[in-house]
């Protein structure tokens, strides 16, 4: 709490406004701050925006092994159509699925042919970031013997989801000063936004948040 340049309060008034900061309500998920002068009373709130992720990447490899050269190959193609089955069972269109790397080698022990191996570096695009695990599940199932998925970054917000997060802290700001207001018994004006300020947020949690500063005529 800072108080601005103004009337300076009473004592009394001190303790009143110590006791409103008491009783505001806490909004799980939300933070607020306070500030006053003779004439006004701001309240900045700040509102968690969920932003969802628009989709993944999952980073795949599946490796086969044959006694011969062809029967390898044959095998690593079958083994690839039932890769993209299941993820198309996922949701994965077999558009999605792209194949970045094909090696295939011989294998020995000691001095003795084991025959051919062939491992293939497959990328499949998820269109929809909650569909990650699914498709994890469902490569695992198809044979896949590497997998590794990331999340794409958060999107902005939309303009639906802006307003609804502007609106509950609106309603916030509010709430808040009617409550310092009757804690010091004096009128509450009439509120006008001030500003709204859309950050990133990097801990855990939503990915923006809005900071909404309302000011109300005393």
């Amino acid at each position: 709490m800072r108080w601005n340049p103004g009337t300076l309060p009473s004592l009394g008034a001190l303790a009143l406004f110590a006791l409103a900061l008491l009783v505001v309500p806490a909004r799980s998920g939300h933070a607020a701050q306070v500030e006053s002068s003779g004439t006004t009373l701001t309240v900045i709130e700040e509102e968690p925006v969920a932003a969802p992720t628009e989709g993944a990447t999952l980073y795949l490899g599946i490796e086969t092994r044959a006694k011969d050269s062809r029967s390898a190959q044959s095998d690593a193609q079958q083994s690839l159509e039932r890769l993209r089955q299941g993820l198309r069972a996922a949701g994965v269109s077999s558009a999605n699925v792209k194949v970045q790397g094909y090696r295939i080698g011989a294998t020995a022990q000691g001095q003795e042919s084991q025959g051919f191996v062939v491992v293939q570096n497959v990328v499949a695009r998820i269109p929809k970031a909650d569909r990650l695990g699914t498709a994890i599940e469902a490569a695992v199932a198809s044979g896949a013997t590497m997998v590794q998925g990331t999340a794409d970054q958060f999107q902005a917000p939309t303009a639906s989801e802006r307003a609804t997060a502007v609106a509950a802290a609106v309603r916030a700001a509010r709430s808040d000063a009617q409550a310092i207001a009757a804690a010091l018994q004096e009128p509450l004006g009439r509120p006008q936004v001030v500003s709204v300020h859309l950050r990133r947020v990097m801990a855990p949690g939503p990915s923006y948040a809005l900071l909404v500063q309302v000011s109300f005529a005393r």
